[in-house]
């Protein structure tokens, strides 16, 4: 591919998926400042396997996020255990990152937006990222499966299971 090309592909990518990218790290580590470094560093390796060549790559957003869902997983193991206090002092600056990013919304919006996110991060590991990657960032199931490395029947029935769990926690119990 040649060399303006690949820059004005990362560039539009860049310029349309940053935000989504950062959420989602965001929404993963709770912290602003991990989530912009993961971010980062997300766009540095889609850029190198897209200047390498090689292999083609298909759906470039899922090929992004699951760079993005490895840098946390890495993060997770490179982090090192924290206090109660500087974990509840973590969940103020988050709510209150939350709040700037939603602040185009109303009031109400914002502070039902704030609920949802709280309830997803209570789901079951398993079903958070299913459940987020579907309803937050509008991926298809395909597009998630390629993400988590699943199929897509098992993704679907994650986000099934998961918003099953979401209504739960909320307080609309399905009977």
């Amino acid at each position: 591919m040649e060399s303006d090309t690949i820059k004005n592909k990362f560039i539009n990518l860049y310029h349309n998926e940053s935000d989504s990218v950062f959420r989602f790290c965001l929404l993963r580590t709770s912290d602003a400042e991990v989530a912009v470094d993961i971010m980062q560093d997300t766009f540095m390796r889609f850029w190198n396997a897209l200047s390498r060549g090689g292999k083609e790559i298909r759906n470039e957003r899922a090929f992004l996020f699951s760079i993005a869902r490895n840098g946390i997983i890495d993060w997770y193991r490179k982090k090192k255990p924290v206090s109660l206090e500087s974990l509840a002092e973590e969940a103020e600056t988050d709510a209150e990152a939350f709040m700037d990013t939603a602040q185009k919304e109303d009031i109400e919006m914002e502070h039902e937006a704030k609920l949802l996110m709280e309830k997803i991060r209570e789901l079951e590991p398993l079903y958070q990222q299913a459940v987020y990657l579907r309803f937050v960032e509008d991926f298809r199931p395909k597009e998630i499966a390629e993400i988590l490395g699943e199929t897509t029947n098992a993704v679907s029935v994650r986000i099934h299971r998961g918003v099953r769990q979401l209504r739960k926690l909320a307080g609309y119990d399905e009977k």
